[in-house]
């Protein structure tokens, strides 16, 4: 007696319908995954540039022996250090620039970044006795392709500090 071995037509076309119907379902899940993946990531690269921006300004601010000028765009502070003196913080061509001491400036966003605008505000104290600058800043991502899953809103980063040296 001969037993037969192997798949039958209607086995066959049964294991592919299903294989077929679980792949549909798979597929496009494991794309939206990986699309999150990619937009969680531009969306990091934005956000972790503005928070590493903010508190350089805050930190540089913070410890000033004084401010020597402030402009709607750049600030200039006194150090006690004559090497760091004096601190510039500006804004150029989309990025915030730090020099001190005279020297060259260097970014402190990314070229994956772009800064669209930069505002100082003085609220110095008329006594003198508080010095209290205030910063906005908008940054958003720097891609210009038409990929949706990287491009980030711009994020606006308001703070204020006050100079500790009071």
């Amino acid at each position: 007696m001969r037993t037969a071995q192997g798949f039958t037509l209607i086995e066959l076309i049964l294991y592919v319908a299903i294989m077929a119907i679980v792949s549909t379902a798979l597929i496009p899940f494991a794309w939206n995954i990986i699309g999150t993946g990619v937009k969680s990531a531009a969306e990091q690269e934005v956000f972790s540039q503005a928070r590493v921006v903010s508190e350089r300004i805050k930190y540089e601010i913070r410890n000033a022996t004084g401010i020597n000028n402030v402009t709607s765009s750049s600030i200039s502070l006194a150090k006690s250090e004559a090497s760091l003196n004096p601190t510039v913080i500006d804004f150029l061509a989309g990025k915030i620039r730090i020099s001190q001491g005279g020297g060259g400036a260097v970014n402190l966003n990314s070229s994956d970044t772009n800064m669209t605008s930069l505002t100082f505000t003085n609220y110095t104290s008329a006594d003198n006795k508080t010095k209290h600058i205030q910063f906005i800043f908008t940054m958003e991502d720097n891609y210009t392709g038409l990929r949706q899953e990287y491009n980030v809103p711009p994020i606006t980063v308001e703070g204020s500090v006050e100079i500790r040296s009071n």
